[in-house]
């Protein structure tokens, strides 16, 4: 039977948030397990300078399957469906560092 009750949990807003700031944490996890000397904002040009970011922005988004799998199970396709469109964002991100700068 359907529910019609609005869940929280099952909005396509969710899951671009999550998978937005998944990626964001990871990046300053990274930061803060490589490089203990200098700031966030020197290491994301260190980064640029040797051409290392856009890998380093595909592996960030890894941790997102986490939450899509979750999510997947739980039958939250709203949330999924966000998750997606946030790695998507993500991908063309990176195509444009790779390519473009």
């Amino acid at each position: 039977m359907e529910n019609n009750t609005k869940s929280v949990t099952n909005n396509i807003w969710l899951g671009l948030a999550l998978g937005l700031i998944i990626p964001f944490l990871t990046l300053i996890f990274v930061n803060a397990d490589w490089q203990h000397n200098i700031s966030f904002f020197d290491f994301l040009k260190k980064m640029y300078d040797t051409k290392a970011l856009s890998g380093l922005l595909s592996l960030c988004v890894l941790p997102n399957l986490l939450v899509f799998y979750l999510f997947l199970r739980k039958d939250k396709y709203k949330t999924v469906r966000g998750i997606v469109t946030a790695v998507i964002l993500f991908s063309l991100l990176v195509f444009s560092l790779k390519f473009f700068l």
